[in-house]
C-alpha cells in the first residue's frame, strides 16, 4: 500500500471511531480501493465510508498524479456522485473527515 494511501486511510479510520461513538445508530463501513480502480485504467487509490441503511458514500480519491490533492466526493453505493470537491491532502484531519462524515450521514431531527 502506498503511504499516501495508508496515511489518509489511518486518518478516516480514527475520525470512524470518533463519529461512531457519536452516532452509535449510524452504521459505517470502511473500503480502501487500492488495485480496483487501476484494473480499470485509473491510475488512482481511494478510501470510501459508506453508510448502507443511508444509501450513502463518501470516497477519497487519490490521484497518482496530484500529489497533494484528495478528491472528497458524496453520493451513493449505485457510484452517483451529488457534489465534490478538492482538499489539500493536509487539511483532510480527523475533524474534517467527521464533519464531512455529520454533514452525509447524520439526519437532523425534525421539529
Amino acid at each position: 500500500m502506498k503511504s499516501k494511501l495508508k496515511n489518509i486511510s489511518e486518518v478516516i479510520a480514527e475520525a470512524n471511531d470518533v463519529f461512531n461513538a457519536s452516532n452509535q445508530s449510524i452504521d459505517t463501513i470502511i473500503g480502501i480501493l487500492d488495485k480496483a480502480l487501476r484494473k480499470q485504467g485509473m491510475n488512482a487509490d481511494a478510501v470510501t465510508i459508506d453508510c448502507i441503511p443511508l444509501n450513502k458514500k463518501i470516497v477519497f480519491l487519490l490521484h497518482d498524479d496530484k500529489e497533494n490533492i484528495v478528491d472528497v466526493a458524496f453520493g451513493n453505493k449505485a457510484g452517483d456522485i451529488h457534489s465534490s470537491a478538492e482538499y489539500e491532502l493536509s487539511k483532510v484531519t480527523v475533524a474534517a473527515v467527521v464533519a464531512f462524515m455529520d454533514e452525509a450521514f447524520v439526519v437532523p431531527s425534525m421539529l
